[in-house]
Parts: structure tokens; sequence; C-alpha cells
């Protein structure tokens, strides 16, 4: 009887081996940006979005220095409003628990320290944005990981 259990504990086990050796063929391998792979909530407000958005306005700077203008995250338009976006970032990780850690190294990071993400044109807004995105990245919560 004891052979009987192992022989089907044996068959059950090299099924489901077989069952996922296929699924993860079937994902297979990517140089995908690694940020994609980390579904990031929409962290920006409804209202400057759509402000924002018709028409979208082009280049790496533009659109994204519209939402922060209307957000209020600048004072003006090359000094971050940081008590804000700070205050902004802080109230969105209380909307979603499991990216507490990622809010705070953002903080750290872009909010706490002046930073330059060096684009052909100076864009704190761009500078801050990518910052975050950056800093989310790296304390991405295992459920929001999808690669």
């Amino acid at each position: 009887m004891n052979k009987l259990y192992f022989a089907l504990i044996l068959i059950i086990s090299v099924v489901k081996a077989d069952v996922i050796e296929v699924q993860a063929r079937k994902k297979g391998a990517t140089l995908k940006p690694i940020s994609a792979c980390c579904d990031i909530p929409e962290l920006g407000s409804p209202k400057p979005l759509t402000e924002c958005s018709n028409p979208k306005l082009p280049g790496p700077c533009r659109d994204v220095q519209c939402v922060f203008e209307k957000s209020g995250f600048l004072t003006d338009q090359n000094k971050l409003n940081k008590e804000v976006y700070k205050n902004h970032l802080l109230q969105w990780a209380d909307k979603h628990k499991d990216w507490s850690s990622a809010v705070n190294k953002a903080i750290e990071d872009c909010v706490d320290k002046d930073i330059r993400q060096y684009l052909d044109e100076p864009c704190k807004a761009y500078d801050v944005f990518t910052c975050t995105g950056i800093a989310m990245l790296k304390k991405c919560p295992k459920a929001a990981w999808k690669c």
C-alpha cells in the first residue's frame, strides 16, 4: 500500500512539474525595461491628469510638468514644493498599503534630496517623477511584480 501511495505522489509531482515548466516556457525571457515588470498604480490625481491630456503635450517634460503644476507640486517651474509632493505620496500610500516602503524610498531619494535626471532641457517635474518611479521600482511589492 505504501508503494502505491509513493507511486501516486511521484506521478502527481512529475505532472505538476511538467505543467509548471510549460507555463514558464510560455512566459519566456524578455528584454523589456525592468520598469515594465512592476505594476505601479497610477500616482496622479484624476483631475490634473485629465486636464493635461487633451491634447497630450509632446516631449518627455511638458505633460509631466503640466500635471505637477496643476497638482501644486511645483512652486515654480524649477522648484519642487516638497511638502505638497511628500503629502501627496503619503496619502497615496494610505490607499495602497503594500507600497509604503516604496513611498518612503521615493521621499528619501527624490524629495529629501535635490536630484537631476539630465534631460537635454532642465525639467524639475521630470527629474522628480523619474526618480520617484525608480525608487518605487526598487521597492516594488512582490504582489505587483509581473515578470
